[in-house]
């Protein structure tokens, strides 16, 4: 075995050991047990179940249209494939999120796009993605002294600190052409990259994409983020553990921090137990929002994996079956 293979294979090992550590403890991390967490779980009915995975579904084909917005040409359908696949590789991957974009790229030249879109394509999503997220974040960190008590405050704003700072770089970068040269030629100084040149370039190819899907690319993410905080909801409901909504969506906007953290696959283990401590400090029954969280990222998490998997093998089988402009037709289609 190679020095590679042998860093990976090592990687990997650690990536998963970390993540099974995290939520073998989180009970106890919250002050609470396993017995007490498996009791609440235990309240969920399969109506309940059902209805959950109708959000879930419904949050992601919200999604798929910020997605079919940012390359012109990709469909719904294929959007949510690409979507699904890509966080399948990602979710069981230690950094797994360069596997999952490779694999989204072959999908994306199969359909027959060129290399540039998906370029495009790519710049477009991972903004939007992470400007949602700390958009998320910003807007809880204004109402966190509103809504909560001040000792949560406190709490809270440490976290969030460094989130003005990066919306305001980001804000600034895409606004003046002259602040992406400068920023790309500091950025070369210390990692060697040709940003000074490339940064521009990127920055007028997103602001293209998003001058026309910007409707659909808004509507979309706004009614993913709000069918997320809807299912975060749900799933506290259908195990009896009430929680307003202004305490759910400060735990969203820790949950999208914390997703920004790639320290596991996924950031498995980090999200449960740094969002289940939020809640817990908000005033949240330890083993009822563990149960909660549980519940949450078993949609938004867990499920990816065996269905982006499914849909990962027929798209292969599929392609595997068909030949020449017959391969444009899969599944996905």
């Amino acid at each position: 075995m190679d020095r590679a293979r042998r860093r990976r294979l090592v990687t990997s090992i650690l990536s998963g050991l970390i993540t099974a550590a995290l939520v073998v403890l989180l009970p106890r991390a919250v002050g609470a047990t396993w017995t007490e967490v498996g009791a609440v779980i235990g309240r969920v009915s399969p109506g309940s179940l059902a209805l959950l995975a109708i959000v879930w579904i419904a949050g992601l084909w919200a999604h798929s249209f910020v997605l079919a917005a940012s390359l012109p040409g990709l469909t719904k359908r294929r959007g949510l494939t690409l979507s699904l696949t890509g966080s399948a590789v990602a979710n069981v991957l230690p950094l797994g999120g360069a596997a999952g974009t490779a694999l989204n790229f072959t999908m994306v030249r199969r359909w027959g796009f060129s290399s540039s879109s998906f370029g495009g394509f790519l710049a477009v999503t991972t903004l939007l993605n992470v400007a949602s997220k700390l958009g998320v974040i910003a807007l809880a960190l204004g109402l966190v002294p509103i809504l909560h008590s001040g000792s949560a405050f406190g709490s809270a704003s440490l976290l969030f600190l460094p989130v003005p700072i990066v919306v305001a770089g980001g804000i600034w970068i895409l606004a003046d052409e002259r602040a992406a040269v400068a920023v790309g030629r500091l950025l070369d100084k210390v990692v060697r990259t040709r940003l000074e040149e490339r940064l521009p370039a990127l920055r007028r190819l997103i602001l293209r994409l998003i001058r026309s899907g910007w409707q659909p690319m808004t509507v979309g993410m706004l009614a993913y983020l709000a069918l997320q905080l809807a299912l975060l909801w749900f799933c506290f409901q259908a195990l009896h553990v009430p929680l307003g909504v202004p305490v759910l969506f400060t735990a969203l906007a820790v949950e999208r921090l914390l997703t920004l953290v790639p320290i596991t696959p996924g950031s498995a283990g980090v999200v449960e137990v740094g969002t289940t401590a939020a809640l817990v400090a908000l005033g949240g029954d330890p083993a009822g929002v563990a149960a909660g969280m549980l519940l949450f990222r078993g949609f938004t998490y867990l499920m990816e994996i065996p269905v982006g998997g499914v849909m990962l093998a027929v798209w292969s089988w599929l392609g595997r079956r068909r030949t020449g402009p017959e391969r444009l037709e899969a599944l996905a289609g």
